[in-house]
Order: C-alpha cells, then sequence, then structure tokens
C-alpha cells in the first residue's frame, strides 16, 4: 500500500498572488490560516497589537500593509481541494515604526521591506515549498525597489532558524519583548542584501 505522506513529495504546488483584499474568501482563508499556525505553532492567541498585518488582509487595499500599492506582496499556496497549505508576505519596514527605529542606525535611508508569515502547514514543511515561496518574495521585493529584506524569527525555533540561514539571511541580533503567556521571549534579526543581478 503507497504511504499517503509520499503523495505530498510528488505534488508540485502553484504558488498564487493574494490579489483580493477585503471581505473576500481568500482573504479571509489566509488570515484564519496564519492564525492558526501562530497558535498552534507559538502558542499565542490573537493579539490586534501583534496581528493588525494580517487584520490589514481583511482590509482596503489602500490600508493593506500587503497590497502592492503600498509596496507589499502576499503569496498563498492551495492543496488539491483548495485549503491553504502555505503563506508569505512582505511589507514595507516603515509599516512597523518601533522596528524602524531600532533599525535605522543599521539601514539609514534604505528601503527596506520585512518578510513576514511565512508559513507552512506541518505537513509540507521540509520538501522545498518555504524555498520557493522566499524566492517569488524576493523577486517581488526587488520588482518593487526594495534594497533590503529584513525579517525576525523565535530564538526557540531552531529549525526556522536553520531555514532562513541557508536561504542566505544573516543573522545579526537579537531583541527580547513581554511574552503573552508572561516573561520575556526572545527574536533574532536576519537580513540580506537583494541583488538587482538575480
Amino acid at each position: 500500500m503507497p504511504d499517503p505522506s509520499q503523495s505530498i513529495v510528488r505534488q508540485t504546488y502553484a504558488i498564487q498572488s493574494l490579489t483580493a483584499t477585503g471581505m473576500s474568501e481568500e482573504a479571509q482563508d489566509a488570515q484564519t490560516f496564519c492564525l492558526r499556525i501562530i497558535r498552534d505553532f507559538y502558542g499565542i492567541e490573537y493579539n490586534s497589537d501583534w496581528h493588525a498585518d494580517l487584520d490589514s488582509l481583511t482590509g482596503s487595499a489602500e490600508s493593506g500593509w500587503y497590497s502592492s500599492q503600498n509596496g507589499g506582496g502576499f503569496r498563498i499556496v492551495r492543496d488539491e481541494v483548495g485549503n491553504i497549505i502555505a503563506t508569505g508576505g512582505l511589507y514595507n519596514l516603515a509599516r512597523k515604526p518601533g522596528t524602524s527605529a531600532r533599525l535605522a542606525g543599521r539601514y539609514g535611508d534604505r528601503k527596506i521591506c520585512q518578510i513576514a508569515r511565512v508559513y507552512l502547514d506541518p505537513a509540507i514543511r521540509g520538501k522545498g515549498l518555504g524555498s520557493r515561496i522566499v524566492s517569488e518574495l524576493e523577486a517581488d521585493a526587488r520588482a518593487l525597489g526594495y534594497d533590503i529584506a529584513y525579517l525576525h524569527a523565535d530564538a526557540q525555533t531552531p529549525a526556522t532558524l536553520s531555514f532562513w540561514a541557508s536561504r542566505g539571511y544573516r543573522e545579526f541580533g537579537r531583541f527580547s519583548y513581554p511574552s503573552p503567556s508572561g516573561g520575556m521571549d526572545t527574536s533574532v534579526d536576519f537580513d540580506k542584501v537583494l541583488s538587482r543581478s538575480t
């Protein structure tokens, strides 16, 4: 009997741009998927301060962090029955004033995007789909004129940290913040210069 998990390896998934914002079913599905991964993987429940970017998926294009008119983009991947199984996005780092201020000395006046919400359903991790999503986001960022892609990842997720390092992102710092469950959490800062020639 064939191993059903092996069909995932052979399956080729199409990465699509999320073009509909507002109350579209597609935008709501993307938001729901991301919030589920955040809850299940990180143990973090919805927080309007931490998830404003996801809330903007269901808002207007004018206010959307991920809308192309605001220098953003969002990718989704659906399985054969239409469920979202992976996401990834980018937005102008200026959308995060605290982070922009914290990193101002590093970046000066260069145009910086933040790569965010690169999430995969656990059943498809480790099969190359995350790398494909990141490659497409980087191409989007170059097309939008960004010089550098910035991101941060939870310091307690070694596989995630290794993934970003394998994609050419360099760790350059760490920062701590209050955990929603009490105490402090730490994230790792990464960035990558976006060469225009690739």
